[in-house]
């Protein structure tokens, strides 16, 4: 599983974000039988460790995940190298199906607030969105669809395309709630036009690009609620404001409250917020070229034979995957090192040294101070069924 985690210091759209970008597997999961839910045994536990993993993010301070359900063809890798050829990969409305039976125990286990569409929470319009609709206010992941996508788009846009858009213009700043007296109109233009395209295309296939609320967001200014007072509607379901949206909620006029659509409006509850803790877990990041991405995970099992479709193959890469994770080379002659005895790098990542090149050229092998460091040997031990990969 290759996730993209945006920290709390991170700028917007991003902050406290999380993308799960890649998940794969392989079909040696024993014993394959069904739980007691009726689903098998191998849906179960994978839904249980994603669970997991939403679980630990919203409560180290993460707000929302975003998921793009694409399956992978029968050919195609998307992190392990060859399936089993007995594999079968599932098609869009299957995988989809499944992520909605993961969204629906993770819901009734409390560990997400709300699902959505990354379509209908960012660009579509509803009468208690107070936030104008931008192409800046949507996450933006590295290999996600709409980034790609919006930049085909911007490549292109040409002055004919403009010029016959031109008419619309009015009518969708008005959509995107958006005041052309406000910024660059220019600027303004451009957004919205890209907004609107990027729609068209991601409307259709809306329930592929799944949002998860992980904590409480603002209806009307679409920020997560991360600290102080936040306000409840009594009679709808899942309907927050933050303290500022309900104070402009009180001072505007009757028929603009909540809801904009009925005469009856709903009062409000306040609720105190815990404030949420900063996303930085502790623990030392661990480096590897090797996982650097999907891409160069993939080739480097592409280049020493570590497949995947037989479980005797499965067993030898993963281990093989387990010993370059863990042994490292060494930086100057780029031979295998003992991790016991080598010298790191207090400032550049990823920067070890062996101990004979160290007593052979001393500090002269690098610009920073190195420290040796003493780890612990890995224990040996044998994989029996799984392989997970959590980046």
């Amino acid at each position: 599983m290759y996730v993209q985690e945006y920290g709390s210091d991170s700028p917007l759209p991003n902050r406290r974000h999380v993308y799960l970008a890649y998940i794969d597997s392989v079909k040696y999961f024993r014993p394959e039988i069904k739980s007691a839910s009726g689903e098998a045994l191998r849906t179960f536990v994978y839904h249980e460790i994603l669970i997991g993993y939403l679980d630990y993010c919203k409560k180290i301070g993460f707000v929302s995940c975003s998921i793009w359900a694409c399956p992978s063809t029968k050919r195609d890798d998307y992190v392990l190298y060859c399936h089993p050829t007995s594999q079968k990969m599932p098609k869009s409305d299957k995988l989809r199906s499944w992520y909605q039976n993961l969204i629906k125990k993770a819901v009734k286990d409390g560990v997400v607030v709300e699902r959505n569409t990354l379509y209908d929470f960012f660009l579509q319009p509803t009468s208690d969105r107070k936030a104008s609709i931008s192409a800046a206010c949507l996450p933006y992941c590295e290999n996600d669809f709409w980034p790609g996508e919006a930049e085909r788009l911007l490549e292109k846009k040409d002055d004919n395309t403009s010029q016959k858009k031109e008419p619309q213009v009015g009518r969708l700043m008005r959509v995107a709630k958006r005041d052309d007296r406000k910024g660059n109109l220019e600027d303004n233009l451009e957004d919205i036009l890209l907004v609107h395209k990027l729609g068209e295309k991601m409307r259709t296939m809306k329930e592929d690009f799944i949002m998860l609320c992980l904590q409480r967001f603002c209806k009307h200014c679409q920020q997560p609620i991360v600290s102080g007072k936040s306000w409840v509607c009594t009679c709808c379901k899942n309907f927050h404001l933050c303290d500022q949206c309900h104070a402009e909620e009180l001072s505007a006029p009757l028929k603009d409250r909540h809801p904009a659509t009925t005469k009856q409006k709903h009062a409000f509850q306040r609720i105190e917020e815990e404030p949420l803790p900063e996303t930085d877990d502790g623990d030392p990041t661990m480096e590897s070229k090797y996982f650097d991405s999907r891409i160069d995970f993939l080739k480097h099992c592409q280049d020493n034979q570590y497949q995947f479709d037989t479980l005797r193959r499965a067993k030898h890469s993963t281990m093989m995957i387990l010993y370059h994770l863990h042994d490292s080379a060494c930086s100057a002659c780029h031979q295998a090192m003992d991790q016991r005895f080598a010298w790191r790098c207090l400032v550049c990542a990823g920067c070890n040294f062996c101990d004979s090149c160290y007593k052979q050229d001393g500090e002269k092998l690098h610009i920073h101070k190195l420290k040796q460091t003493e780890q612990q040997v890995l224990p040996n031990y044998t994989l029996q069924v799984s392989f997970v990969i959590l980046s």
